[in-house]
This record gives C-alpha cells, sequence and structure tokens, in this order.
C-alpha cells in the first residue's frame, strides 16, 4: 500500500481498550488526527491482586468512543478500524451481547507489572 494513491478523503480508526479507559481516534490518510474520544472502564479489585472488569462496560465503552468520532462523517469513507486491548478481553455471543468469563459476571483484568519490576531494579541500583 505504501505509495499507493488513496481516495482523497479517506478515514481510519484506532481503538485502545487500556486498564481504565477506551480511547479512539479518526485518522485520515496522511494520518492527521481528526477526531478523539475516551470512555472511563470501571475496575473491581475483589482480592488483592486480582482485576475485574465488565465485559458489558468494555463493549459499552468501545461503542461510545467509536459513534463519537465518527459522528459527522461519511462511514462509506472508513477504510480501516483497528484494535489493540492487551489488558482484557470481551468474548461476545452470536448476538454479539458480551458474555461474563467468571461465575460474577466479570472478566479478568491482566495488568502488566513490568512497571513494577523496573521501579524495584531502579531502587536496587540506585538506592533510592
Amino acid at each position: 500500500m505504501l505509495g499507493e494513491a488513496q481516495e482523497p478523503g479517506s478515514y481510519y480508526v484506532g481503538v485502545d481498550v487500556g486498564t481504565g479507559s477506551v480511547r479512539a481516534a479518526l485518522v485520515d490518510q496522511r494520518g492527521s488526527l481528526l477526531a478523539f474520544a475516551d470512555q472511563p472502564i470501571n475496575k473491581w479489585e475483589p482480592q488483592f491482586n486480582h482485576h475485574e472488569q465488565s465485559s458489558e462496560d468494555i463493549w459499552t465503552a468501545c461503542c461510545v468512543v467509536t459513534k463519537k468520532v465518527v459522528q459527522g462523517i461519511d462511514l462509506n469513507r472508513i477504510r480501516g478500524l483497528g484494535f489493540d486491548a492487551t489488558c482484557s478481553l470481551v468474548v461476545l455471543d452470536k448476538q454479539f451481547r458480551p458474555l461474563p468469563v467468571n461465575c460474577e459476571g466479570l472478566s479478568v483484568l491482566w495488568c502488566a507489572n513490568g512497571h513494577t519490576q523496573q521501579r524495584e531494579a531502579g531502587t536496587t541500583v540506585s538506592g533510592r
């Protein structure tokens, strides 16, 4: 695709599901940011170091931010949609309704702890 002429007015949507919010961006074919939206998502910690989120909450937030960034544009000009969700997983049924992955109706949340390990290593080296 690099070097190919693109249709004027092409749009691309990117959605990022993070630990505390879902974010979406609308960019044009040059990569210029045209719209941005974010929506917080709830997180529960039923026990120490065990985090959960609602699949319904995540999916709803994805829909909210996506609708916000594409509001007022010609949807036929959207050429791509990308999702990034490294911390959570939403399982959908055949009717695209979110399904829980545990008996409480919540999804398990994966939290990276690399920053904790890096901080501890830095503390050991620096003494602070």
